[in-house]
């Protein structure tokens, strides 16, 4: 469970900042709204698990009953700062999540609405569902962002809860690490020595940089490459 969370915490955070990578050949102003739409809805699921992970960590007892006994001090200590983080209902993560993240809150996207210009209202309804893009509904969210935690603009929300969530992710990775490394060495290597572990090479990995996900792709032949692959449907009497 805490490799799970981990492992969702590096995939969102990942693909929170690939959104942010320009396209090689620049961009164009629907590329930057997907980009922006990508990174929302990255930033609103990633809030949701770290909240996730620490109620998980309230229940570290049950894993073990003495794990600050047998986790790393600095393991212990992430999981403390972790748990006084959300303990408290006005953290900036624990808002988004439960305004915008897991939950949905008409109050707060109503007095979205009644703030927003029309001209910021601007949608891409695509020839297939995967290039539909509803940008005005992103629109909102940045400016609910604005009054979920009282900030000037929505940069200034967005800073906020990115240095939030960096912080409480280098404690969530010391705490799953720990635990990890504690496990392993009680449970597995005594057994299961890691004699044939490898160090995979990275030579072949693209550069941070060079990752770009579009979101606008072309998708005009795939009904026929799946048709192509599909049997043909039995015909159908109707009475």
């Amino acid at each position: 469970m805490l490799g799970q969370l981990w492992n969702d915490s590096i995939i969102l955070t990942r693909q929170l900042l690939v959104a942010r990578n320009l396209p090689p050949e620049g961009r164009s102003d629907h590329d930057t709204y997907a980009q922006i739409a990508t990174e929302l809805l990255n930033l609103r699921l990633l809030a949701s698990r770290l909240h996730e992970g620490a109620a998980l960590f309230r229940k570290l007892g049950e894993f073990s009953r003495t794990w600050k006994d047998e986790l790393p001090e600095d393991a212990v200590d992430a999981v403390k700062r972790i748990l006084t983080y959300f303990a408290s209902k006005s953290a900036p993560l624990s808002r988004l999540r439960n305004k915008m993240g897991f939950h949905q809150d008409r109050d707060l996207a109503k007095a979205s609405l009644d703030s927003i210009g029309d001209e910021e209202l601007v949608d891409y309804h695509g020839q297939f569902y995967a290039t539909t893009l509803y940008m005005s509904a992103e629109a909102l969210n940045l400016r609910a962002l604005m009054h979920l935690l009282e900030a000037g603009t929505a940069r200034e929300a967005l800073n906020i809860l990115s240095d939030d969530a960096q912080r409480i992710l280098g404690d969530t990775n010391k705490t799953c690490q720990g635990y990890h490394s504690w496990f392993l060495q009680t449970h597995i290597t005594p057994h299961h020595p890691l004699a044939k572990g490898e160090i995979i090479p990275l030579v072949g990995a693209p550069a941070f940089e060079d990752v770009v996900v579009p979101f606008f792709v072309n998708f005009d032949n795939l009904k026929a490459r799946v048709d192509a692959r599909s049997p043909p449907a039995e015909p159908v009497d109707k009475h």
